[in-house]
């Protein structure tokens, strides 16, 4: 079937996780964690790697294999890299506030013709992973997919398929999925599934919080810029899980820089069950940020590429509401799965 030529814009924790995962997967290690082997017959050894771009000096210019393990990533190394033969770009740097944590060194280069590039290597797919409160920069690598007619995987909360660009992939023919990618285990799928659960067992929910603390590079963007944005999603998404109206908060409330790549989530329901006898529930969830993103994202690259190859355009439905926080449409969380594998089986 070929292979499905990915170019990715944020070369963070993320994209370091997805990497290695990549490789890792494609040399014999243990398929555990992965959703799906194949995906419309397409496997891992399938997705490779054509271009990359960001904008820290630390890995502008050094070949992706490098760059995925440069400062401030934090994330483990799980698989020894090869050069990919795959240098990192300068990207878009449109944000400036996002830049006065200090997390990021920005590099002083021209920023590379992203079109240009997409064309040149042939990438099927962009996968948009920088920081979350980059709106501008994620508008700029959006036309520039477009122009190039490469298909375009928005993880960020940017408002991209939710605003003006879900028509202009559409009038194009080319696919467009997010917004905000959902992980396999965070916290936001975690709530939504307890809930879920919750209603699905008769029980009533008065009242329910989920509130983050992380370390990390987008543990900083989020909370201090893109907060308002960032909570407004993740509590939408979660309201979403039980018919009815009740007080309801999920988000970011705080940055630990020692806590690195992991993050803690803690979790609060009250209510009432059986003859209206009361119930509280709490649950603290610790996990590593950057894998949590690696077995959606695989299942989202090949449902894309699927997508192309059947020539279709805007946003793709069913794999924004099995893959995102923010799709066109929500679904429960296995109905979008069912929806998800009737697409990718045709």
């Amino acid at each position: 079937m070929g292979n499905i030529r990915v170019a990715v814009a944020g070369v963070g924790n993320c994209c370091s996780s997805l990497v290695q995962g990549v490789y890792y997967y494609q040399n014999g290690g243990e398929r555990l964690g992965l959703i799906n082997g194949e995906v419309g017959g397409y496997g891992i050894d399938e997705i490779e790697f054509v271009a990359a771009f960001d904008v820290d000096r630390r890995k502008v210019g050094l070949d992706l294999s490098e760059a995925i393990f440069s400062e401030p990533n934090k994330v483990p190394r799980v698989a020894e890299l090869s050069p990919l033969g795959v240098t990192v770009k300068m990207g878009a740097a449109l944000d400036k506030l996002e830049y006065n944590a200090g997390v990021v060194d920005v590099a002083e280069e021209v920023e590379t013709n992203i079109s240009a590039v997409l064309k040149d290597v042939g990438a099927d797919i962009l996968l948009n992973l920088i920081s979350g409160s980059a709106l501008e920069s994620s508008g700029f690598y959006a036309k520039a997919a477009l122009e190039a007619g490469c298909a375009l995987v928005n993880a960020t909360p940017s408002p991209l398929v939710n605003g003006e660009w879900s028509g202009r992939f559409e009038e194009a023919g080319v696919p467009l999925v997010g917004d905000d990618l959902l992980d396999q285990i965070g916290a936001t799928v975690v709530h939504i599934g307890l809930l879920e659960f919750l209603h699905e067992r008769g029980v009533r929910v008065d009242e329910s919080y989920q509130l983050d603390v992380g370390g990390g590079a987008e543990s900083v963007n989020t909370l201090w810029k893109t907060r308002e944005l960032k909570r407004d999603i993740k509590t939408s998404a979660v309201s979403d899980a039980v018919p009815y109206e009740f007080p309801l908060v999920s988000g970011s409330t705080d940055y630990v820089d020692f806590l690195g790549n992991s993050r803690d989530s803690f979790f609060w329901f009250k209510g009432r069950y059986f003859g209206g006898a009361p119930f509280t529930m709490d649950v603290k969830l610790n996990t590593a940020d950057a894998p949590n993103a690696g077995a959606i994202l695989l299942d989202v690259i090949r449902g894309v590429k699927i997508a192309s190859d059947r020539g279709l355009g805007g946003a793709i439905a069913p794999i924004c509401a099995y893959g995102f926080k923010r799709p066109p449409e929500r679904y429960p969380l296995a109905e979008a799965y069912k929806l998800f594998k009737e697409f990718v089986e045709g």
